[in-house]
């Protein structure tokens, strides 16, 4: 048997994976009053996510977890209106996140291990255009760039003789209103925004 779990108390890699952001949103008074949009929607985009990993191994079943990483994605609100063309808003973002997560581990078999993880996050927008000039020919719908969350998720540890390969599926949860209020209809028709993701990742560890 391979004894790689036990080798190190402290684990360093990183993670390559993909993510789906979403908004969880609250429409506002002022979106049920006007007659201006039928619906407002979500388009989602997959997007790039890399990370570096630092693993330190508490006791038997449970790890402690930082993973900062760059996360790209790109998110769009489609505004269809009751008499016109709908209109696109793409609300690109460059995060730099850093999560705090506890792993517990299941009991190895052979050279598997199945996990489940959970904990919190918080991140900043670099792209965010919350504090930028606003141009009422070219209205946008801005956001904060400070992002707090809590995620949770699962994977699967698979023991080779140099390294850990672990696929993980995780769910993050935004927890603070993201909105940058704005009195133009597109921003004035939210109440609140809150982001949120899919992550699918491949970690590797040394």
């Amino acid at each position: 048997m391979i004894l790689f779990d036990y080798a190190k108390w402290i684990h360093f890699g990183f993670c390559l994976g993909t993510n789906l952001a979403n908004f969880k949103y609250q429409l506002s008074d002022t979106f049920y009053k006007m007659d201006t949009f039928q619906t407002i929607g979500i388009q989602k985009t997959p997007g790039i996510t890399l990370g570096a990993i630092a693993d330190l191994h508490m006791l038997e079943y449970f790890d402690i977890r930082v993973i900062p990483s760059l996360v790209l994605t790109t998110r769009t609100i489609t505004y269809n209106f009751s008499h016109a063309k709908s209109v696109d808003k793409n609300i690109e973002s460059i995060f730099f996140e850093v999560p705090l997560l506890l792993k517990f581990k299941s009991v190895r078999h052979g050279n598997i291990r199945f996990y489940v993880i959970g904990g919190g996050k918080f991140a900043y927008d670099f792209s965010s255009d919350a504090n930028a000039t606003r141009n009422p020919n070219t209205p946008i719908v801005a956001l904060s760039p400070w992002n707090y969350y809590y995620e949770f998720g699962c994977g699967l540890d698979l023991y080779f003789e140099l390294f850990k390969f672990s696929p993980e599926i995780k769910v993050s949860r935004g927890i603070n209103n993201i909105l940058s209020p704005y009195s133009d209809i597109y921003s004035s028709s939210f109440n609140k925004i809150f982001s949120n993701f899919i992550f699918f990742s491949f970690n590797f560890e040394g």
